[in-house]
């Protein structure tokens, strides 16, 4: 792999101008109120269609694999980054097609299929779904990638890759930085003040990518898509940073996409603790630019800061 360290840093980009809307309100203080417009964040459904055939020769099969709500943009990466979590990929050259489903009177060109809310996957021919696995797929809100779940064991991981084994790599420091600089290029919150982010680092403490959306499971399944797609990650000493609190499902998708440490603004629930420690996932929770928590995994970090090993 090439070294990271020559990678230029990641800038603010200009906000996707499907991601906001604009709105009116009246702004409250002491000073009185004044009538304003303002930006909100975007949230509209996506459905992503399923298609599968065992052979060439046999019969096109085609299921409803998700009904999410999300921040229009950078929906190829999610819904990517979907299908590995999942467990329904494990490579990108595993999927034949991925595009939007458009109406016949709708040109294709990029603004268009930045509008769509309808997409089909189609899997190389020979990759069967687990059809079992898309029995919790109902609607899933933005706030929470899981509210379809129709049991624990439905989320069980499916083939995960090896977790890098590189030990102390990681520096108190370069942590405790990684917060205000994913808060420095994240146009859409700049923009906003309403969306979750996602950023991948490499080990000096540079931001490979990131990716936002009103949900955080969303923003994540976009970074991966996206890495997956230029197959920079498994498998390598990376991190990624997280708005908001860890969950076990935001824990999965990490380890499905072969990333071994976990940082978080918020905290990480007990079943995240559990999950990490069974995937020996490096997991951090509340960090901030005074310091961070560490729940397992601290030989990736530098020996001065590693009790266990």
């Amino acid at each position: 792999m090439k070294p990271m360290s020559s990678r230029p840093a990641l800038s603010a980009a200009k906000a996707n101008k499907h991601a906001s809307t604009q709105v009116s309100k009246i702004s409250y203080s002491v000073s009185g109120r004044e009538i304003q417009r303002d930006h909100v964040l975007t949230e509209q459904p996506l459905q992503i269609r399923l298609c599968w055939q065992h052979s060439q020769q046999t019969k096109l099969q085609q299921q409803v694999f998700s009904i999410t709500m999300r921040t229009p943009g950078d929906d190829k990466a999610l819904i990517i980054g979907l299908m590995l979590a999942e467990g329904i990929i494990s490579q990108y050259q595993q999927l034949e097609s991925v595009c939007a489903e458009l109406d016949e009177s709708e040109p294709e060109h990029t603004d268009s299929q930045a509008m769509a809310n309808q997409w089909q996957v189609k899997l190389k021919a020979g990759i069967i779904p687990e059809l079992k696995s898309l029995e919790r797929f109902q609607v899933t809100y933005s706030s929470c990638g899981l509210c379809g779940t129709t049991s624990l064991k439905s989320l069980e991981m499916k083939n995960p890759p090896s977790l890098s084994q590189q030990k102390h790599w990681l520096s108190f420091d370069r942590i405790c930085q990684m917060p205000d600089s994913m808060r420095a290029v994240q146009a859409q919150f700049i923009q906003t003040g309403g969306s979750h982010a996602a950023a991948l680092f490499d080990q000096q403490g540079k931001i490979i990518d990131l990716k936002e959306d009103i949900g955080r499971h969303n923003a994540l399944d976009k970074l991966f898509g996206a890495s997956l797609t230029q197959g920079n990650i498994s498998g390598t000493a990376v991190c990624v940073l997280v708005s908001g609190r860890i969950s076990f499902e935001i824990v999965q998708k990490t380890v499905m996409a072969g990333v071994g440490v976990l940082i978080a603004v918020g905290a990480p629930s007990a079943l995240a603790i559990l999950a990490a420690k069974r995937f020996d996932l490096t997991l951090i929770g509340f960090v901030k630019n005074s310091g961070f928590n560490l729940y397992h995994g601290d030989w990736r970090l530098l020996p001065e800061l590693s009790v266990s090993r």
